[in-house]
């Protein structure tokens, strides 16, 4: 059975109601409240009974020195499964959000600082921007390519159908012959490898066997752990965390500093972008089990992709009852112009320039 399969229309909305409630004023929720303030149309008791049976199948809890109720980890799953409206990003956000329709460079790490800092500035949460370290991969190809009498290209397809190339300058002629003996010996020994597969003794093999062009290969095998290796480390950019203190779930700072800690953690981060949909935005919820987030607060990170390639991610760290909605959307939005970015694909026109456009047709 699905996760809501057995409530009734009404207690949906019901419970809907109620982490509506909750998210905007951060309260307890009373059936009272719900009878003057929403248009479910049933009495008080009713409600109070149907909040009654939603706590005993675990989406709602009763805090002990409240007679309302707040939802449950289960409850908030549901809820952005399932519940939760549509949000349409308003001229504010976009006005925020389409400053990176500016950014003309292709660097990852400048674009998800930015990006992190217009996460947190949009939605008044916590903006996170995730880089894993490229793993090691492997070239299953070789290509050489002569530009002059000392410089060369060589060009790397990876086993996951991607091209890469270096520019190689060296202090002694290169010629046609040279370049066609090198790259049939790296084909022919080292293809399919990762750095830590090629070995000195191969190493060895390759120089007996490259005569002229063997001067070529201590330049070209640089070019190949740099392509093949661990590049880098995992990098995390985290904007805005003082926007939490302003939420009464962390005014406990034994709370703030466990999710502080999680912030800290680049391995958890990275894993939970790894971990995530290839596609589509992940929500993850503090007190639902095999959750890495820390109870009492969320984690909705989007991955981003460049020609197909998840390259990182951008992603959003608040209490429980943030607006799921509204985040999910910002999230969804931003990581997918910064994608279109990377990848040099054409971007949204800014919403001030469709106007513009649909007015001179009006005339």
């Amino acid at each position: 059975m699905a996760i809501g399969d057995e409530l009734s229309p009404r207690k949906k909305q019901i419970l809907k109601a109620v982490i509506d409630a909750h998210i905007e004023n951060g309260e307890p929720v009373g059936s009272k409240y719900l009878t003057a303030s929403t248009d479910i149309g049933c009495s008080s008791a009713t409600i109070r009974n149907e909040m009654a049976e939603l706590e005993d199948l675990g989406y709602l809890e009763h805090p002990h020195t409240s007679a309302g109720r707040v939802p449950t980890p289960l409850g908030y799953r549901f809820y952005v499964d399932s519940l939760m409206n549509d949000y349409a990003l308003t001229a504010h956000d976009l006005s925020i959000i389409n400053t990176l329709q500016q950014m003309k460079m292709s660097e990852l790490d400048r674009i998800l600082q930015t990006a992190s800092k217009l996460t947190a500035a949009v939605t008044s949460y916590t903006g996170v921007a995730v880089v894993p370290k490229r793993r090691p991969q492997t070239v299953r190809c070789y290509k050489t390519s002569l530009i002059d009498g000392n410089n060369f290209v060589i060009s790397f397809i990876t086993d996951g159908n991607q091209v890469q190339s270096k520019y190689v300058n060296v202090p002694f002629p290169v010629t046609e012959d040279m370049l066609f003996r090198l790259s049939g010996i790296l084909n022919n020994n080292i293809a399919g490898m990762t750095s830590d597969m090629i070995t000195l003794p191969i190493i060895m093999k390759m120089q007996a066997e490259a005569g002229d062009a063997e001067p070529l290969l201590s330049y070209v095998m640089k070019c190949i752990y740099e392509i093949t290796g661990d590049v880098g480390v995992d990098d995390v950019h985290v904007e805005g965390v003082g926007q939490l203190l302003e939420y009464p779930e962390y005014s406990d700072m034994g709370k703030l500093r466990e999710l502080l800690s999680l912030l800290e953690k680049k391995e958890d981060l990275v894993e939970l972008v790894e971990n995530s949909k290839d596609d589509g935005v992940s929500v993850y919820i503090g007190g639902e089990d095999e959750t890495p987030v820390v109870s009492n607060s969320s984690i909705i990170v989007k991955p981003l992709k460049r020609d197909g390639n998840v390259v990182g991610a951008i992603g959003v760290v608040g209490p429980n009852r943030m607006e799921y909605n509204k985040v999910v959307k910002i999230v969804e939005y931003i990581a997918d112009l910064i994608s279109r970015l990377l990848s040099g694909a054409s971007l949204p026109e800014p919403d001030d320039k469709k106007k513009q456009k649909k007015g001179d047709g009006d005339g």
